[in-house]
């Protein structure tokens, strides 16, 4: 009998987002007669709001990490380095598997001390797209290469992430394996869409005709609200009937809210901050929209799909292949919001299109299933484990 593997998911925070999901998920699911999973994480949260309860609640085995936090900072960083060395020593891993850009770091540097027989990289995103100017950029890239050896397999989050990691010389291709991040389907049941809506719609005060459009994202630089403030204010200027939901927090909070109420449309956008009943959110909503500057994958819109809404996005970098584009949703180019505008227009004057693209994406999502990711994920592990000869 093949005997049973420990696994570390390692994530730099406990906040709201993509990289903590996705760990959480492969704590939650891998198979726990084959796979013995704990989830490390730095205490952190944010404005995203933190998962710690959620972690708590589903059974999953969480350990914090002393001193991980999620910026840059040389004292704090070189005492997470200590603390995670300590616990590899402690749980001796067969596989630690990171989550974020700055687990990614730690990690290569912690197991010169304490070895890791299988390291693994879930790739979310690259340093270079958040960094400021050439310079930035060159050097977080040159960082990435230099530690290209440190891998037994990269998981970037779409193809396109993968790709440009290949062109930048970040590893070989043979490392390379794209799995796309879990979209909960049991959670998001389209045929209940009009059971929730009137209840949701009068518990955020919208009226039973307005036409809503939903925006969820971390308010920060990468998902452009600004953008999307501004392109919600063209829509409202043809449609009185318009109304913005925005679900999230981050960085950019008080610049975005100024923005709205600059525009006047501070009483009809609504400002939700983190929320985790989006199906009831989704269900209220006409139109799904994000209009990202770059975006890696961009997993709500999935989730969007899901639930029957059109989408109109950006068309960066992984949004193609989580938007069937003109099938599912429109992708407009990035910073143009006037484009965007003329869409969410568009979808708003013909229910027939938007019934036809809701159908679409609901098909389209059907192959971003939580049970696809982890069975990927897991073959994953089992190919490295089989090449190591362990298990």
């Amino acid at each position: 009998m093949a005997k049973r593997i420990r696994v570390i998911q390692l994530v730099q925070h406990m906040a709201l987002g993509g990289g903590t999901v996705q760990a959480m998920v492969l704590a939650e699911r891998l198979d726990s007669q084959r796979f013995e999973v704990t989830l490390a994480a730095g205490a952190g949260a944010g404005a995203e709001g933190s998962l710690r309860e959620e972690m708590q609640e589903r059974g999953i085995r969480v350990l914090e990490v002393p001193h991980l936090v999620r910026t840059l900072h040389p004292v704090e960083d070189l005492r997470a380095l200590g603390a995670l060395r300590e616990l590899i020593n402690a749980e001796k891993p067969h596989i630690v598997d990171t989550h974020g850009s700055k687990t990614k770091l730690l990690l290569p540097l912690a197991a010169r001390l304490a070895p890791v027989p299988i390291r693994v990289a879930h790739i979310g995103g690259w340093e270079w797209q958040a960094a400021s100017g050439r310079l930035g950029e060159a050097i977080v890239t040159e960082a990435s290469r230099l530690g290209r050896g440190s891998w037994d397999a990269i998981i970037p989050c779409s193809h396109a992430t993968g790709r440009q990691g290949i062109e930048r010389g970040i590893g070989r291709a043979d490392q390379y394996h794209a799995i796309w991040p879990p979209v909960d389907l049991a959670q998001l049941r389209p045929a209940e869409r009009d059971h929730l809506r009137p209840a949701a719609r009068a518990e955020l005060g919208l009226g039973a005709d307005d036409f809503v459009m939903i925006s969820v994202l971390r308010i920060a630089r990468q998902k452009a609200p600004l953008d999307l403030a501004r392109m919600a204010g063209l829509v409202m200027q043809q449609r009185p009937d318009a109304r913005l939901v925005v679900v999230g927090g981050g960085p950019m909070e008080a610049e975005f809210q100024a923005e709205i109420d600059r525009a006047g449309l501070t009483d009809r956008v609504l400002l939700l901050g983190p929320r985790r009943d989006l199906p009831r959110l989704l269900a209220a909503s006409d139109v799904f929209t994000l209009l990202s500057a770059w975006e890696p994958f961009g997993i709500v819109f999935a989730e969007a799909a899901a639930m029957g809404l059109p989408t109109v996005g950006t068309l960066v970098d992984g949004i193609p292949e989580a938007v069937a584009d003109g099938q599912s949703g429109v992708l407009v180019a990035p910073g143009d919001v006037e484009a965007a505008a003329r869409e969410v227009l568009r979808i708003a004057a013909d229910p027939g299109l938007a019934e036809r693209m809701g159908r679409a994406g609901i098909a389209h999502a059907q192959q971003f299933s939580t049970e696809r990711f982890v069975a990927e994920t897991a073959a994953v592990y089992e190919k490295l484990l089989a090449a190591k000869g362990i298990g």
